[in-house]
């Protein structure tokens, strides 16, 4: 079909009193969408750029967040290197652990039936360290506190094994501690060890 001929039938067309009133509702329906569209757009840009910011906040806030924890997480672990660093340097001698483990265990309610040290070092080979099992008995809160309360001593003790049974007929518990306790110094020729 010749583009002269559609054009023709076309305006044939339009003519007729519904193709009429068809194209003015056509027309009336795209100037209320353009009307919509220019009120709309502004709109639509402004809270974009409202999201935007938003957004652009809250990542500021996480990062200040992160920032501050961060923060928090540094001190505490310089407050405990240095602590560790005073741990490690001090020359605890085999009698003042004896006598350590021995408060903290009457402290706690914990009897320690028999405790054994070998002296050695740790696995690099550079600090010298007290392997100690001690075979105690008290009740399981008791020796749960015991066994927390060991970071609270002046050298660097590890639990390394722990081992417990439950008595029968009794709420005591009777087990084998093994702790590693990494000393600093070894004690010169005046002191016991």
């Amino acid at each position: 079909m010749s583009a002269r001929r559609w054009a023709a039938e076309l305006r044939y067309s339009a003519r007729h009193p519904w193709a009429r009133a068809g194209l003015w509702a056509a027309a009336a329906a795209g100037a209320l969408m353009l009307a919509a569209a220019a009120l709309w757009w502004p709109a639509q840009r402004e809270r974009l750029a409202l999201e935007g910011e938003i957004a652009a906040k809250r990542r500021a806030l996480v990062q200040a967040r992160q920032s501050d924890e961060l923060g928090r997480a540094y001190v505490q672990a310089h407050a405990a290197v240095a602590v560790l660093e005073k741990k490690l340097q001090h020359g605890a001698t085999q009698a003042q652990l004896v006598e350590n483990f021995a408060r903290l265990a009457r402290r706690h309610g914990v009897r320690i039936a028999a405790e054994t040290y070998d002296e050695g070092r740790n696995a690099s080979g550079q600090q010298p360290a007290l392997s100690a099992e001690l075979s105690v008995q008290g009740s399981y809160p008791a020796l749960r506190e015991f066994l927390r309360e060991l970071s609270a001593l002046p050298t660097w003790s590890e639990v390394h094994e722990v081992r417990l049974e439950t008595l029968r007929g009794a709420a005591t518990q009777k087990g084998r501690i093994r702790i590693i306790t990494y000393r600093g110094a070894s004690p010169g020729p005046g002191r016991s060890s």
